[in-house]
């Protein structure tokens, strides 16, 4: 414009923007407002603005030849900003100390949880064991029940007192007590052991037969070999087991 449109311009008092775009407020009004803008949405600008916060730097005051210096930010601005930094810094010191205190808790969690998992886990073996053996010794009692009858109904008749051939055989019993009945000579010395098992004194297999006189252990393989044979021919014969 020509030297004439520069004398028509509004005289700048240094306070108010010589245009109306800025709203005609003062340029200290500007300053704070920019900071405010600056404080609030992170940063505070530096000590010289740029054209696009600080237009009025490059207005001179009528008569000057030099630019207007911009201050630099107010020091209760400088003193919010490390206030803030430093809440900033302890705001992400404890969200990280949450976050391990939350990891750890998960962890222990996890822990406990592996561990009443095992606990069960043993507990429901201890018991599927514990219900085999008590299946298994069931079977085995009802399977010795089922041997025992079978001995008892095989056992041969009993004779009477004058039969000739029989031998009246007395077995003491690990408890003191006696057990005695009459066999012919001709009988095996199984159908003894069979007598002996079915009183349920003691378990069939786990005794040995012994004469006292003269001493003799009889062995399970001599289990089919008969009275006679084995010079059990004595009218009364004392055994014990």
């Amino acid at each position: 414009p020509g030297q004439q449109d520069a004398g028509n311009l509004p005289r700048n008092n240094g306070n108010a923007f010589p245009s109306d775009e800025w709203g005609g407020i003062s340029s200290e009004e500007h300053d704070e407002a920019v900071m405010l803008e600056a404080a609030i949405f992170g940063g505070i600008p530096e000590s010289r603005y740029h054209f696009a916060y600080a237009p009025h730097q490059f207005m001179r005051p009528e008569g000057s030849n030099t630019w207007r210096s911009p201050r630099p930010p107010s020091p209760s601005l400088a003193a919010q900003r490390l206030i803030r930094e430093q809440q900033d810094d302890e705001y992400y010191a404890s969200l990280q100390a949450d976050r391990e205190k939350e990891l750890k808790a998960i962890e222990e969690a996890e822990a406990r949880r592996l561990e009443e998992e095992a606990a069960r886990k043993a507990a429901l073996e201890e018991e599927q064991r514990k219900e085999e053996e008590l299946r298994r010794k069931v079977e085995e009692e009802q399977e010795c029940e089922r041997q025992l009858a079978a001995k008892e109904a095989s056992l041969p008749q009993e004779p009477a007192a004058n039969e000739q051939n029989a031998v009246t055989l007395l077995v003491r019993m690990p408890d003191g007590s006696r057990r005695g009945r009459r066999f012919l000579k001709s009988d095996r010395l199984q159908s003894l052991y069979d007598f002996i098992d079915i009183g349920r004194g003691v378990k069939p297999g786990t005794y040995r037969l012994v004469r006292p006189y003269p001493r003799r252990a009889f062995s399970d393989e001599e289990s089919s070999l008969t009275l006679n044979e084995l010079g059990l021919t004595s009218k009364q014969e004392a055994l014990f087991l």
